[in-house]
């Protein structure tokens, strides 16, 4: 009796949120694997919905509740590692979408390190702050000036990068907001703001002092250059 082949597991980054930003390789590998795993929290995936219209396969949803204790995430992604050990155990090939890219701030990470020994393809796609920049007509880094990603949680590393940078993209920007938009006024940064970018309700503006006070949703960033006088 011949064994079974071991089933392949693909990152797919679906991009930013535009369902017109998913890449042609994204769709092809959709539309073939038997089996798409769709993470999920506690509200809808927009992950899912740009993917959608591709599926061919089997939907299998994992839970990844959104919590910073980490000896829960640590649980949580051994569980779902596991799962999916047994599809592609089983032959089956299997497809974790997730938005934007694979590769930045993703729990396909956390999958990705738990599955040594098997096969793996990972599909870039389209990242958020590339989308942004393009929305608001602002180059993040031109010649050979570099530029620095940051999660804007942390506010010592966020006025770290500031002080050592000209051009930066602060992520994750909706719980430090109020305190982003004033390091970046001190350092003398020009931003931009993009909100949910890529949906029907997607804000873009240079005017961050009108969301001061106010709840961001999460899909929330700031592009900014340091204004040289």
């Amino acid at each position: 009796m011949s064994e079974i082949p071991i089933g392949k597991l693909y990152g797919v980054g679906v991009g930013p949120g535009d369902p017109e930003l998913i890449t042609l390789k994204a769709v092809k590998i959709l539309e073939r694997v038997p089996v798409v795993l769709i993470p999920s929290g506690s509200g809808e995936s927009i992950a899912f919905n740009i993917a959608k219209p591709y599926i061919r396969g089997e939907v299998l949803e994992l839970e990844f509740p959104m919590t910073r204790d980490r000896g829960t995430l640590e649980s949580i992604w051994d569980e779902n590692a596991k799962r999916i050990k047994e599809l592609l155990l089983e032959g089956r090939d299997a497809a974790f979408i997730t938005l934007g890219d694979p590769m930045i701030y993703s729990t396909y990470i956390y999958i990705m390190e738990r599955l040594e020994g098997f096969e793996i393809e990972t599909i870039p796609g389209v990242t958020s702050f590339s989308a942004a920049a393009s929305k608001l007509q602002m180059p993040i880094a031109r010649g050979s000036r570099p530029f620095a990603v940051v999660p804007a949680g942390d506010e010592k590393i966020m006025q770290d990068v500031l002080r050592c940078f000209d051009n930066v993209v602060l992520m994750k920007v909706s719980g430090n907001y109020d305190r982003a938009v004033d390091l970046l006024k001190s350092e003398g940064f020009q931003a931009g703001l993009v909100i949910r970018g890529g949906h029907g309700d997607e804000e873009a503006t240079f005017d961050l002092e009108k969301y001061r006070g106010k709840k961001l949703d999460y899909l929330s960033l700031i592009i900014g250059r340091k204004v040289v006088k």
